[in-house]
């Protein structure tokens, strides 16, 4: 008995249940997003009021797919207790329709609507005009049947009644011209009904695999309170997107971002705040752990020997296996976290549709002071190309995306920017400059005693570089070539040019070498470059 007792006793002590309130069905539309080059961490809330007591909070409208693990819950108002998607059983029938759906029935009722005040009016307007017709018919029977009339008043009368047969066929005339005028009208609304029905069918498809979120929340009293869950798709992401514009008048070179972003989560994302983080949760957290380097000597056949032993492997494996790390797993809650990042705040809310094409969003423009020149490689090309160079003065890193290049107003050339770090250099090219043409002649080429190319001991070069300028304008230009560079004591590589260049090894590109100098219009520029190369006999140069 004492077991008993003792559980009496407990029960008597412990608080008397709470009655459960009804379940409260919330729709919980995506309010938030943050979007980063790969991934996002989506957010959805939803306000609703709690009475004292437990209540079972039942959210339809999860993405299908749904990781539990990715999923973090904040209540106000209410304190939170179990979690459980369910993920493997049909949603509750009596779930009310999310705000979309319930918005997209609403549009398809306005558009039907419309359609039937329209077909209303036309069918007005033919009834009338066939009323008029039977009219005129009915005053024309009565005068045709008519012979008591005296026979002073007969064309009088039919004078009176052929006037009134005839307004009254105009008058039908009329309504059906009008009829004929509203047809056109017509087709644009049975569209309207379409798009909004495929619209609705699409929000409905769209919700038709989605999972339900069930959470217990206990309200202490009578208060609002507001539920936000905040989970994580990789199945989403933004790149940038530039133009640049050169004006040469002006003098001036204007970055214009903007970014292309995507998302197939499962669900379109509508009306939403949109963040674009630079962070990226996906990549790389840690550097790679550098193992031992343990270099050994030893004879050819030794090694081959110790290679085909099999305890050997098993022996070098232990020694150099590198240590199992395991995963990290990602989390939207420790995004925020991820290092120094840029964020971008979009100013107006975003709609993007789940497995719709790129959205190109505006960001903002930025002015860079360029430096504007003509630059030719006469070795390699036949014009010599408008360039500019300028360093990121935008206070921020700027990211890798395509380019979209304008020249004086017009369109010139698609290109790539790779990561650019604020402060760094960046350098444009917009395209070939028509009349400043480049060439390079070589009037002589000589090869060693030997008279073989791949075994002589010297092989010398005289070049001559040329820019002509029939552009009409002068240009500050930029000549560019290369020498060779030697990596071995046996190859002795000597060169000169007239004139000497203005920059070697510009960058530390070894072996490149620049001639700048303004160049008038119609000038004619040479260069004149000789290179020596000469090694031991017996060895050959490959180049």
């Amino acid at each position: 008995m004492r077991p008993l007792s003792l559980v009496l006793t407990l029960s008597c002590l412990l608080p008397a249940p709470m009655a459960w309130a009804e379940r409260i069905d919330l729709p919980t539309p995506v309010s938030r997003v943050v979007l980063y080059p790969q991934g996002a961490s989506v957010s959805r809330s939803a306000s609703f009021n709690a009475t004292p007591g437990q209540h079972q909070l039942v959210i339809p409208d999860m993405p299908p797919g749904t990781d539990p693990a990715s999923l973090r819950i904040e209540a106000k108002g209410v304190t939170l207790g179990s979690v459980e998607l369910q993920s493997s059983r049909a949603l509750p029938d009596h779930a009310p329709d999310s705000p979309a759906i319930t918005e997209a029935k609403a549009a398809l009722r306005r558009a039907e609507d419309a359609l039937r005040a329209f077909d209303r009016s036309q069918t007005a307007l033919a009834t009338r005009a066939e009323a008029l017709r039977q009219r005129a018919q009915i005053t024309r029977d009565l005068l045709q049947g008519d012979s008591r009339l005296p026979t002073g008043e007969i064309a009088g009368t039919v004078e009176q009644m052929g006037a009134l047969i005839e307004d009254l066929l105009t008058q039908a005339d009329e309504q059906e011209y009008q009829i004929a005028m509203n047809e056109p009208d017509r087709p644009p609304l049975t569209e309207a009904i379409d798009r909004a029905r495929a619209e609705l069918d699409a929000l409905r498809e769209e919700g038709s695999e989605a999972e339900a979120l069930v959470l217990t929340v206990q309200a202490a009293s009578d208060s609002p309170a507001e539920i936000t869950i905040t989970g994580f798709t990789d199945q989403a992401g933004w790149q940038p997107d530039y133009d640049l514009r050169l004006d040469r008048a002006a003098d001036t070179l204007t970055m214009q971002r903007g970014v292309s972003v995507w998302q197939s989560s499962g669900q379109d994302w509508r009306d939403v705040t949109l963040t674009l983080s630079t962070a990226r949760p996906q990549s790389q957290s840690t550097p790679t752990e550098v193992q031992p380097w343990m270099p050994r000597v030893g004879k050819p056949e030794e090694e081959f020997a110790r290679a085909a032993s099999p305890q050997a492997d098993m022996a070098m494996e232990s020694a150099y296996a590198a240590p199992v790390v395991e995963a990290m797993p990602v989390s939207a809650g420790e995004m925020s976290r991820l290092g120094v990042t840029v964020i971008y705040d979009y100013a107006a809310p975003v709609t993007i549709r789940n497995g719709a094409d790129s959205l190109r969003l505006t960001l903002d423009e930025k002015p860079l002071t360029p430096e504007i020149f003509a630059e030719a490689a006469p070795r390699f090309d036949t014009s010599a190309f408008l360039m500019a160079e300028t360093v990121n003065s935008t206070g921020e890193p700027i990211l890798p995306g395509p380019v979209t290049l304008y020249a004086d107003g017009a369109l010139v050339g698609r290109s790539g920017i790779e990561l650019v770090a604020d402060g760094d250099k960046l350098r444009f090219g917009f395209g070939p400059i028509d009349g400043l043409r480049a060439e390079i002649r070589l009037p002589e080429e000589t090869e060693g005693d030997s008279g073989i190319i791949r075994r002589s001991s010297t092989l010398t070069e005289s070049a001559t570089l040329i820019v002509e300028n029939l552009t009409g304008e002068d240009w500050p230009l930029r000549v560019v070539d290369r020498v060779p560079v030697s990596r071995q004591e046996e190859l002795q590589i000597e060169w000169s040019a007239d004139p000497e260049p203005s920059e070697t090894d510009p960058d530390g590109r070894r072996g490149v070498v620049y001639w700048e100098s303004p160049i008038a219009a119609g000038e004619l520029r040479e260069i004149a470059l000789t290179t020596e190369l000469s090694w031991p006999e017996g060895n050959e140069l490959l180049r």
